[in-house]
């Protein structure tokens, strides 16, 4: 009887992780602001850049999916054919295969990246090497197994089209660039995880570039009854996808990508949300954790601590966000699983934790789609480290704001946007615990002074204010 009943036990707890899972493939929600599944449940993108996983093996990158899972998210960023020196073992994967078997002129490819006459010498994309994608066949599989959205590249420009992605290479191939993408489109039709991505760090185009890419994006469309078909892309740092003059009206889903501070992340990811035609706006790539000073020191803005990039860009898109590690997407071994489980990254889990423990797909930003602007403070303004990014239901049922690191003080709050009775709390985002703000309730009247209650338990000053009709159980 014991084992009947534990097996018993085991089948609804099944049955209850299936329930959670995404059923894909992803489509646009009735309002075109967010993802949802197939049963119309909404579907937050937490995602993890994961750039060369296809250089580790199986174990590999199961550790790497087993421990995305463990910290919340579910979607990974990736490139299916990598380039760029920086990362692991380009172009290969885990057992050394190349992804095409031949050279332009006929002879074999062995890898080569650099060549005296490209036209000659570059890879054939007409090419596949079996063994190469029977290992991404396998890969992506087991991530819809999973439940993990895989943003992919099926050919990852570069920065200036330069050694970072595939640019030369895919205007060497000519017309075979096309039939490349209706090939990977067509091995692929029915996977039903992928989010195709495209462009690279590039969004300015000569007219080679341009040709390159629009035969490559014509290839990936021109196949018919594929079960993926949402498109975004990377462009260069400090332009949404949507924007992009070229390719802008390819993308489904609105990217926004910055870099660098110097756009900086809730000006462009409002933008995104604000975009005409409306579409579901996320934030793609922002400055990475342990990519500056107290890491890797390859990018001078990402400081600590980089949480607020997320939060920024989650409040200010909706749709939800991507996040990296400078050393985890690398996939250089051992270096990457030491950096799988950093303080940034249990910020994530918190992050995560959030956004699914309410109907985050109810907000909308302050001042946008119609919502009165929501914090009261003629100098909160996206361009500036202070901004304080806040969004609401339309309904009144909820608010949230963070508070930056820069911010200092009390925030005021438009309380008439909300319901007549709601409950206020503190959220820590370096802990995960509430705290509630005092007093029996709070009313929809007027406006309200909220003061954060001092260092968060980093000893941090940033904070997440949230106010909801449903007061919490556990504070």
């Amino acid at each position: 009887m014991m084992n009947k009943i534990s097996l018993i036990a085991i089948g609804l707890l099944v049955q209850v992780a299936g329930l959670c899972q995404a059923v894909f493939p992803l489509k646009i929600s009735a309002n075109h602001r967010y993802l949802t599944d197939q049963r119309d449940t909404p579907f937050p993108i937490l995602g993890r850049t994961a750039w060369f996983i296809v250089s580790q093996s199986e174990e590999g990158y199961k550790k790497f999916i087993a421990n995305t899972l463990q910290h919340g998210y579910n979607s990974i960023e990736i490139s299916v054919i990598t380039h760029w020196p920086m990362g692991n073992h380009a172009p290969f994967n885990f057992n050394g295969d190349v992804p095409f078997l031949k050279r332009l002129d006929g002879k074999p490819w062995h890898g080569k990246l650099t060549y005296d006459s490209i036209n000659t010498q570059a890879p054939d994309f007409t090419t596949p090497n079996e063994a190469y994608w029977s290992f991404v066949d396998r890969f992506l599989e087991y991530c819809e197994l999973k439940g993990i959205a895989v943003f992919m590249f099926p050919g990852y420009t570069g920065y200036e089209g330069q050694e970072q992605g595939w640019m030369k290479e895919l205007i060497a191939n000519g017309i075979k660039t096309e039939k490349y993408g209706a090939w990977i489109a067509s091995r692929y039709r029915n996977r039903k995880n992928i989010v195709w991505m495209l462009l690279g760090d590039m969004g300015k185009f000569n007219e080679d570039q341009k040709r390159a890419e629009a035969l490559l994006i014509k290839g990936l469309k021109s196949v018919p009854g594929q079960q993926s078909v949402q498109y975004t892309a990377e462009s260069h740092s400090g332009e949404n996808a949507a924007e992009n003059i070229h390719f802008g009206h390819e993308m489904t889903l609105n990217g926004s990508y910055t870099w660098e501070l110097k756009v900086p992340v809730p000006y462009l990811a409002r933008k995104a949300y604000a975009h005409n035609p409306i579409m579901p706006a996320f934030l793609l790539e922002e400055p990475y954790d342990e990519e500056g000073p107290d890491g890797n020191n390859y990018n001078p803005n990402a400081t600590q601590p980089v949480r607020r990039f997320q939060w920024w860009g989650w409040l200010s898109t909706i749709g939800g966000y991507i996040a990296g590690n400078g050393y985890v997407w690398q996939f250089v071994d051992p270096i990457w699983q030491q950096h799988l489980d950093t303080r940034a990254t249990f910020d994530m889990e918190r992050l995560n934790g959030f956004i699914r423990s309410i109907p985050w797909w109810k907000l909308i930003p302050s001042g946008l789609n119609g919502m009165k602007t929501l914090v009261a403070d003629p100098t909160n303004i996206d361009s500036a480290a202070t901004y304080v990014s806040a969004a609401a239901a339309s309904d009144g049922s909820l608010l949230v704001a963070y508070l930056p690191p820069a911010h200092r003080g009390k925030v005021t709050i438009d309380m008439s946007v909300l319901a007549k009775k709601t409950y206020g709390y503190w959220f820590d985002p370096t802990s995960g615990k509430y705290s509630m703000i005092p007093g029996a309730g709070l009313t929809n009247k007027g406006y309200r002074d909220f003061v954060p209650p001092g260092p968060n338990s980093r000893g941090e000053p940033d904070w997440v204010l949230l106010i909801t009709t449903t007061p919490k159980r556990d504070n």
